[in-house]
């Protein structure tokens, strides 16, 4: 794996979420990040106050004055509403996802800043029962899934901006040092909710086992946080080669792991008895979602190196115990995916 530094100027929108603290510490002697949100990060990120701005980027007069304060090399795009949630108004999401990213696109043609790392999902993709490649029919189910891809083709039609789209599938732990990694209010994806239950004897809640899988389970593609930091380095990399064209890459492990597995997989690690409890099927869930990542180790390079199922559950259980110690309660909504 390429140790090279990247020494670039970098802003992070949604930089107090998931995704974009960690990455700030991933890359925090590489290059001279900034970090941007609407909303103050946790205590736990360790951002430099110095180098973060509250910012909405629905406000555009604003967006392009510290913008313009940067004036970064590259813009890694992160900030969303990404919780898949059917209640939540779609408005909301074209607000926050669509119209954001446009006004981002503006501000950045305006200052003629022409690279972009967008943060996009396996929601785009329509329904598959084999491993989903980028060229697959696009077709989402979900309101959060049709605005990531408004957002895409947005900026896939600038011819002014360099880009990659990253398509994420489950990305899951922490990065150690310093200790960050998921949380969300409330929290709705299945390895930190089983963890989570796992620790405090709670029975974990499985929606389905009467698919047409292996155990009966739902299978999903995860991938370790460590991972999608790497795979954004190699990406800054690539659009440092003026050559090369822009790309959409899926971005997961590349295999499969039921529900049930998931679960066993955490009470072999534990070492202790794990109830489940299995509810009817959810609406809109898939038997099967898992992508093929030969095109991202093709064009930059990049393999998971991290994202073995007992890495990924001992780096979250690490950070779960971290939560806990502190009395930061997770607040668990009974529909993970």
């Amino acid at each position: 794996m390429s140790q090279k530094k990247i020494n670039k100027r970098i802003l992070i929108t949604g930089a107090s979420g998931y995704i974009g603290s960690c990455l700030n510490n991933f890359f925090n002697k590489d290059s001279l990040i900034y970090c941007l949100d609407k909303k103050h990060p946790n205590t736990w990120t360790k951002i430099n106050k110095k180098k973060f701005y509250i910012c909405d980027l629905l406000n555009k007069k604003k967006l392009t004055k510290v913008i313009k304060n940067i004036m970064p090399d590259v813009v890694i795009h992160f900030a969303a509403t990404s919780t898949v949630n059917e209640k939540i108004p779609y408005s909301k999401y074209y607000q926050n996802n669509v119209v954001a990213t446009k006004n981002l696109i503006e501000v950045m043609n305006e200052l003629k800043i022409k690279k972009i790392i967008y943060s996009s999902t396996a929601a785009v993709y329509d329904r598959k029962v084999r491993r989903i490649i980028e060229k697959d029919k696009l077709n989402p189910i979900s309101k959060y899934g049709k605005s990531k891809l408004k957002a895409e083709e947005i900026i896939k039609r600038n011819k002014k901006i360099k880009h990659i789209i990253l398509r994420f599938f489950n990305v899951s732990s922490s990065i150690p040092k310093p200790l960050i990694g998921e949380y969300h209010n409330p929290e709705t994806h299945l390895i930190p909710i089983a963890v989570s239950n796992a620790i405090q004897n709670r029975a974990i809640n499985l929606f389905g086992n009467d698919y047409e899988t292996k155990d009966g389970t739902c299978i999903r593609d995860y991938i370790h946080i460590k991972d999608i930091c790497l795979a954004i380095k190699k990406s800054i990399m690539y659009l440092e080669k003026k050559t090369l064209k822009s790309l959409i890459l899926n971005i997961g492990n590349g295999k499969g792991i039921s529900n049930k597995e998931i679960v066993f997989s955490l009470k072999k690690i534990l070492k202790k008895t794990i109830n489940i409890r299995f509810l009817k099927r959810r609406k809109g869930d898939q038997a099967f979602l898992v992508c093929d990542i030969k095109k991202a180790k093709k064009f930059i390079k990049w393999i998971p190196v991290n994202s073995t199922t007992s890495k990924i559950l001992k780096d979250e259980i690490n950070w779960t115990k971290f939560l806990e110690k502190r009395f930061i309660k997770r607040k668990i909504m009974h529909v993970q995916k």
